[in-house]
C-alpha cells in the first residue's frame, strides 16, 4: 500500500454544489431528495446520496478503502486507521477531511483523540440517467 498524496484532489467542492452551466439546479436537488426517500422506503433508511461530479472529485482506491474498513472496524483514532491500514497518518487524516466535508464520515471525540466513523447507514451515488 502507497502513502502518496493525490494532489489533484486537494480541494473538495461541497457535495450539494452544481457546475456553472448547470440547467436546473432545482431539479437536480428535488431528484437526489426524491431517490433518497425512495431508497429509505424501500430498506435503505439513512441513505447519502452524492452527485456523480461529487463522488469523482473525493473516492479514489484509497478512500474507498476507508470507507470498507470502517463500516467493519471502530478505530479509536486517525493515528489507529493509519497504523491498522499501513498508510501515512498525513495521508489519511486528508482523505477523512475530504470524507467529512461531503458528510460521508464524521468523528466521535475522546479527550484529544477523534475517532472517524461513517455518518450514514448508506452512501450511493446519483444515477446517471
Amino acid at each position: 500500500m502507497s502513502g502518496e498524496f493525490d494532489e489533484r484532489q486537494s480541494t473538495v467542492p461541497d457535495p450539494n454544489a452544481f457546475e456553472e452551466g448547470d440547467n436546473d439546479p432545482d431539479a437536480r436537488l428535488a431528484f437526489r431528495a426524491a431517490f433518497s426517500e425512495t431508497l429509505s422506503q424501500h430498506g435503505f433508511p439513512d441513505t447519502l446520496v452524492l452527485s456523480r461530479e461529487r463522488a469523482e472529485d473525493v473516492f479514489d482506491e484509497r478512500q474507498l478503502e476507508i470507507i470498507d474498513y470502517l463500516a467493519e472496524n471502530e478505530p479509536r483514532s486517525v493515528r489507529a486507521l493509519a497504523g491498522e491500514l499501513g498508510y501515512d497518518k498525513g495521508v489519511v487524516s486528508r482523505d477523512l477531511q475530504r470524507l467529512a466535508r461531503i458528510d460521508v464520515i464524521e468523528y466521535e471525540e475522546d479527550g484529544r483523540a477523534k475517532a472517524p466513523r461513517l455518518k450514514h447507514a448508506h452512501v450511493v451515488v446519483e444515477p446517471v440517467v
